[in-house]
């Protein structure tokens, strides 16, 4: 696969996620598979992976999280 912004290759990788939950709350959701661009290092995150991610943070959102960092392998 090509980068759609440069062109260069993109290949697996990780990525970090942060999300603003409202109200100041952050929730950053680290090592995120994700295909990353060797030139230009734009990552592009499949939509089966965003699915867990956003369950992920429905998750802390329920259990109280205001701040924190979660890792996706042990999350999803």
């Amino acid at each position: 696969m090509k980068c759609p912004l440069c062109k260069g290759e993109v290949v697996k990788g990780r990525t970090n996620l942060p999300y603003e939950m409202g109200n100041g709350e952050i929730l950053v959701v680290k090592d995120v598979p994700a295909l990353v661009c060797k030139q230009c290092g734009e990552t592009f995150v499949e939509i089966e992976i965003v699915r867990n991610v956003e369950k992920i943070v429905q998750l802390a959102q329920k259990h109280g999280l205001t701040f924190g960092v979660v890792k996706y392998r042990d999350a999803a």
